[in-house]
């Protein structure tokens, strides 16, 4: 339960109105500033995420590869470039919750977005409600009056009841209360500072609102040009404009008080479902409930039917499936979970050859990768020191003056024919040239080391598939790059494009699991490596 709110405008001389509330404004700081409101991802006070959602419509300047709305479904990842749902300028989702969401003490949900840092905020409307057609938002107020530019910024202690005004991991934190102190406010005091907009809006949405029993919670990017305004009138400014990501980038919405259930409290555990192949025909679902009850499923939509655990293709497109236990006498209902997919003509993979330890002013460096469809692969820096950047499409990555860990990411949007292929991360250092993990070039490397081996074996990929599994460790202190490449006559060879399965670091050995469908098990295979 909240405090009763009491706004009062404070007008200046010279300067922008400025909101107080009793915290007084400036409202909470950033993370890790005393005042501030920010929860942690991992924060034990988190019970429950949303679940499911009920519609979704993109704004403009989303790329493709942004818009998988089941990213914004179960826990926060705490990442910025990956699991997330972006809205696009002016988008919305509205998310929903099997176990409603409830007034209780404190808190009752928090919104997570990827915020690269504590001033790049990209701002949302929250709105919540209990049938899923009136829609109460939350009294928001925006305190500052400066357009803020693309790659510019604003601070967290102007803005109040929006989401989301904290960096990646940490959530927004929203207090149903809030919405009865509004609803009381309004009619007690006829209170001027609501404009008439928000204040027509709440009077006719609010009596409908169940605080005990909220089932869906409604995310609507603001344009951030200063157009749009919050609940007092004044226009709302973020980074604008934005291309390729514009808008809220969602990664969750996280529970902290919902509604109590009779019974046991039961999970369902259901793994990612790959995108498939139309010639498949269809996929065989494996989802279970710790209760050990039995899941049932549903196509939410796309070119699909289900019989059973069974999923049957009826055509290309994005299919979304739902698991769901209902609970019996003795365990309550599971929250259910949803999966998505893509059904395409193909589906492709990504290989990128592995890089060794770069060092500090090193200029610039070719990256190779490779789809197996043929299609362009693109690139981007997901982490790394902020001098370090890559060309999108022509992978020349300008290593800068800075020592750091780098994590370089690739991924390929598909096309009408392919589906999308799953995204591949490699890491690498970039050291002083005195590091003990230094790289040396590849002929002084080879005079204390050997090349490593390739082991292969026959396995079945994740369709079943006859597959080849090949494996080698790869030493990034050696200054060379390295590929498979194969041959059916021992003659001519070509570049093999396995998919990598799984890659760990351990000291400084890169272990590589890779690979390659039975298509290619006539053929002979090389482990090539490449002087850098």
């Amino acid at each position: 339960m909240g405090t009763l709110l009491r706004f009062v405008w404070l007008f200046a001389a010279v300067s922008a109105s400025a909101l107080e509330t009793p915290e007084t404004w400036p409202w909470a700081g950033a993370v890790g500033e005393g005042d501030s409101t920010a929860i942690h991802m991992d924060d034990v006070r988190f019970v429950g995420w949303a679940d499911d959602y009920a519609d979704i419509s993109f704004g403009t300047n989303v790329a493709s590869k942004w818009k998988t709305p089941a990213e914004a479904l179960g826990p926060a990842e705490g990442v910025t470039d990956t699991g997330i749902v972006c809205l696009g300028s002016g988008g919305e989702i509205t998310l929903t919750f099997s176990r409603p969401i409830s007034d209780g003490e404190g808190y009752d949900f928090a919104v997570f977005e990827n915020a690269m840092n504590d001033v790049f905020l990209e701002l949302a409307w929250v709105e919540v409600s209990s049938d899923g057609e009136h829609f109460c938002r939350f009294p928001n107020f925006y305190a500052a009056d400066t357009p803020v530019s693309p790659f510019g910024g604003h601070y967290a202690s102007d803005i109040h009841g929006l989401a989301s005004k904290y960096r990646h991991g940490y959530g927004t934190p929203f207090d149903l209360a809030e919405l009865q102190e509004a609803y009381d406010c309004y009619y007690d005091e006829n209170p001027w500072f609501f404009s008439r907009e928000y204040a027509a809006a709440l009077a006719a949405n609010f009596p409908y609102l169940d605080l005990d029993g909220i089932t869906h919670v409604r995310i609507i990017d603001i344009v951030g040009d200063g157009s749009q305004n919050d609940a007092s009138g004044f226009g709302i400014y973020d980074p604008y404009p934005t291309e390729g990501s514009a808008g809220l980038d969602l990664d969750a919405v996280g529970v902290i008080n919902q509604v109590e259930v009779d019974g046991v409290a039961q999970t369902i555990s259901f793994e990612t479902i790959p995108h498939q192949k139309l010639a498949f025909g269809s996929v065989a679902l494996d989802a279970s409930a710790d209760s050990g009850l039995p899941v049932a499923y549903s196509v939410q939509s796309g070119p699909a039917t289900n019989a059973g655990n069974c999923v049957y293709f009826t055509g290309t497109g994005t299919v979304e499936v739902v698991a769901a236990q209902a609970g019996d006498e003795t365990y309550a209902a599971a929250a259910s979970v949803l999966r998505s997919f893509v059904v395409a003509e193909e589906i492709q993979h990504i290989f990128i050859e592995p890089l060794a330890n770069q060092l500090v002013g090193g200029g610039t460096v070719q990256v190779n990768a490779y789809a197996g469809s043929g299609l362009p692969v693109k690139m981007e820096v997901q982490s790394g020191p902020s001098d370090v950047v890559v060309d999108e499409v022509l992978h020349r990555l300008e290593l800068g003056f800075s020592s750091g860990t780098v994590s370089l990411h690739a991924y390929q949007p598909g096309d009408a024919a392919y589906a999308p292929a799953a995204d591949v991360y490699i890491e690498f250092e970039i050291v002083e040239a005195s590091a003990t993990n230094a790289p040396a070039p590849f002929a002084s490397w080879l005079e204390s080391n050997m090349v490593p081996p390739l082991a292969g074996m026959l396995t079945n990929d994740v369709y079943g598939r006859p597959a080849i599994l090949l494996e080698y460790a790869f030493d990034q202190t050696c200054a060379a790059r390295s590929r498979i490449i194969q041959s059916a006559d021992l003659l001519s060879w070509t570049h093999a494009v396995p998919e990598i399965i799984d890659q760990s670091r351990a000291g400084n050995s890169l272990d590589l699991k890779l690979l390659l469908t039975a298509a290619a098990s006539n053929a002979t295979f090389r482990l090539e490596f490449e002087t850098q």
